[in-house]
Parts: C-alpha cells; structure tokens; sequence
C-alpha cells in the first residue's frame, strides 16, 4: 500500500502489521547503506484507492526498542512527502554528555515542521517508518497538535537551554557553559580559532598582515554558515 525510497538505495515497500490496535504498515529501511543518503521520499502506490475521510499518519523510530513519533501524514491530497536527513558527524555520535547532540541528527517533514533527535549511537540504516490509517479527523488533530508542539519548541530556542547532571538551574550563558562543559568549550573555541586562521592565512601581504576587512567578511560567513550547520566545525583541521 505504501512504499519509500531513500536516496541512492532501492524502493522498500511497506509490510501489514497483522492484529493491529495502532499501526498497520511498517517500512523497515535495513538494506540502506549507512550515512550515505540525505533524503526519503514516501507515498501510497499509484494503484491504491484511498479514502477521503482518512489519512495515514506517518511516524519514524530508530529501533525496535524506541516509541515511534509523529512526524506528518499521506493522504488524497497528499500521496507523497519528502523527507530530509541530517545526520550528525561520526566524532560526535556518543561522544556528549547526556543531553547533548543528536544521534541522527534531524528527519524534517517537506513543509519545513518538524525534526527528530535521539542522544544513542544509531546507525541510518535502522530507521522504520510506521503508518496508521485512521479517520481525518482523528489524525488531523494529531497532525496539528504535533506542529503545534514543533513551533512552539522552534519559538523558544533563541536561548541555549541545557542541563547536567550534578547542576542547578540551566545552562543560559557562555560563562555558565564554559563553567559546565570547559573541555567541550575549550574545543569549541579552538576549531572557531582554526577556522578562522585557515582562512585568514589566506590573505597576508608580504608583511604578514591581513585587511580587517577580511576579518569581516570571515566573520560574515561564519555566523551565516553556522546558523545554517553549526556540525562543519567538527571538520575543522590545521592547514
């Protein structure tokens, strides 16, 4: 009935859930190759007939140990979606303390709402996918409590809010998280300190200096492209 496709791999088709309460069609992706894709497509099989008074409501899971969570829905309207993979680097899969990082990273929905973090060491390639078909109306409130929930989370993440164990309160300020992290803070400051020496190094004149305009410009670039993937400085080496 349904079917899914991650780029780069073969079309999976879905498997009915016998003597099911909840969900009844699941996608196992275990033949993908492991961090090697970065988007999935799912849709109902052009020959299937859907209802319009129902939805297949669309959820994810890493393992068959964890609770699957919602993230969208198939419908008439609807038959396909896209979703993004962002996955983490490899330095960075159980190396955090607890709370921190994302162990595969972000699954976004193709409206841009939405994204799914795990702290274990999961590999792509155990990802399931379930699908519930059930009444619009039932899925659809689930659908918008769910979006709800995902602006709300996006609307309060201006501030880095952390927390460990052994600590008061939150982590609100750099002083705090210095204070709270000092070795992951004191790497921190180095790859930007790399970062921006490799880039700089760039432009000496013959008397070892570089234009502070240059410094703008690095600067620039550097907030723009951490907003967009904070996770490339964990690429940053000596040159």
């Amino acid at each position: 009935m349904f079917a899914a496709i991650a780029s780069g791999n073969p079309l999976q088709l879905s498997t009915e859930v016998p003597n099911s309460n909840g969900l009844q069609h699941t996608i196992v992706l275990s033949s993908t190759k492991p961090k090697s894709y970065s988007h999935i497509t799912l849709f109902i099989l052009p020959n299937v007939t859907f209802p319009d008074n129902f939805i297949a409501t669309v959820y994810f899971k890493l393992s068959p140990n964890e609770d699957f969570k919602i993230f969208g829905y198939l419908g008439n309207e609807k038959p396909s979606a896209i979703f993004k993979v962002k996955l983490p680097s490899a330095a960075s899969l159980g190396q955090p303390p607890s709370g921190y990082g994302d162990g595969l990273g972000e699954i976004d929905m193709d409206d841009n709402i939405g994204g799914m973090g795990d702290s274990s060491n999961h590999n792509i390639s155990e990802l399931i996918i379930g699908i519930s078909i059930e009444p619009r109306d039932q899925g659809m409130m689930k659908i918008n409590e769910w979006k709800a929930e995902q602006q709300a989370s996006k609307s309060s993440s201006s501030s880095l809010v952390l927390s460990r164990p052994g600590m008061q309160g939150n982590v609100l300020t750099v002083g705090q998280l210095a204070t709270a992290y000092p070795k992951l803070t004191q790497e921190l400051a180095a790859k930007i300190v790399q970062h921006a020496y490799n880039y700089l190094s760039g432009f000496l004149d013959a008397a070892g200096n570089v234009s502070i305009k240059r410094f703008d410009t690095w600067w620039d670039k550097f907030k723009t492209r951490l907003a967009n993937d904070g996770t490339f400085l964990d690429e940053v080496t000596s040159s």
